[in-house]
């Protein structure tokens, strides 16, 4: 898949990040309901893509094993590099984070690889990323995934950590957020 954009301001190469997500549940619930696929959407470098069931979230998650807020990632510039770079920071505090299998607790953030896994209770995400020029806005495209990534795809990455289905006994044992807004989220 082409990643590559231009801004139509400054002629130059955008930042883009293609995410593609998978739910066990996804073809029988609608955990994605609110979830454009395949569409490109531009960000302000300024703004940060959060993705939980809450309604201010860019990317709502209709599933009770999702948090209000469950994780965001943010664009950065650091002092010895001109190109955008983005960190992942864990929102929720009933919910690890993984990230290629490395875990992240509450409030911990840590850089995003080029391409990575980021995976929590049975969500998991695949996150490509394309170097840009500019450092004022990127593109995202967000992609279903029919299955969870194997092994010889990104064989540094998935078999790093478990996948959700080969320990359930694991997911059952996970805490089910509960509150007032999660009825309307869950459409039938």
């Amino acid at each position: 898949i082409e990643l590559l954009h231009f801004s139509w301001q400054t002629q130059e190469k955008v930042p883009c990040f293609l995410i593609q997500m998978y739910h066990p549940e996804q073809g029988n619930l609608n955990v994605f309901n609110f979830i454009k696929f395949n569409e490109k959407r531009n960000y302000k470098s300024y703004e940060t893509m959060t993705f939980g069931r809450k309604d201010t979230c860019n990317v709502r998650l209709s599933h009770p094993r999702a948090s209000r807020l469950q994780f965001q990632i943010e664009a950065f510039l650091t002092p010895d590099n001109s190109r955008l770079q983005f960190e992942v920071k864990n929102l929720s505090d009933r919910f690890l984070l993984y990230l290629n299998g490395q875990e992240l607790s509450y409030l911990q953030k840590h850089h995003l690889p080029w391409s990575c896994n980021l995976r929590f209770s049975e969500f998991e995400f695949y996150l490509e990323q394309e170097e840009g020029e500019t450092v004022m806005q990127y593109d995202v495209t967000f992609q279903k995934r029919t299955r969870v990534p194997c092994e010889n795809e990104s064989p540094s990455v998935s078999s790093q950590f478990e996948m959700p289905y080969q320990n359930l006994h694991r997911i059952f044992q996970e805490p089910v957020e509960v509150g007032e807004d999660l009825e309307l989220h869950m459409v039938s």
